[in-house]
């Protein structure tokens, strides 16, 4: 279960999914306890992996999902994220994130994950007043 709220960012970060090799990937939310991130590298559930964060350097996480071009994890040991400069995302951005995930919700059957999005996105969507 997820202990902190996770904020949306748009931070380029390098990850070392092992002892040998390091790869960018993209940052998508992040909070003291975890973080969720964009890569073309297979990382799988249960790996531990390193990811270097800006002002506060290597920090040690596990891998608890993956999906496509998407992973999260935990940090082994809470971060004081206070302390780590990393790009918010953009309403435009966080709203462009949910319609392709409820776009793969939809095409994998996941009705539950499906509606739950289907309410957050009509949260993020600007509305008009007359």
């Amino acid at each position: 279960m997820r202990k902190g709220e996770r904020n949306p960012v748009d931070e380029p970060v390098r990850l070392h999914p092992n002892a040998w090799s390091s790869l960018e990937v993209r940052l998508v939310d992040c909070s003291a306890t975890g973080f969720r991130a964009e890569c073309e590298a297979r990382v799988c559930k249960y790996d531990e992996v390193t990811l270097e964060l800006p002002e506060l350097g290597a920090v040690k996480a596990s891998v608890a999902w993956s999906s496509g071009g998407e992973f999260g994890a935990r940090f082994i040991a809470p971060i004081p994220i206070e302390q780590v400069p990393l790009t918010a995302a953009g309403p435009h951005q966080v709203l462009a994130r949910l319609l392709v995930q409820r776009a793969s919700a939809h095409k994998s059957g996941l009705w539950e994950h499906e509606e739950r999005l289907r309410g957050e996105i009509a949260r993020k969507l600007p509305v008009q007043r007359s």
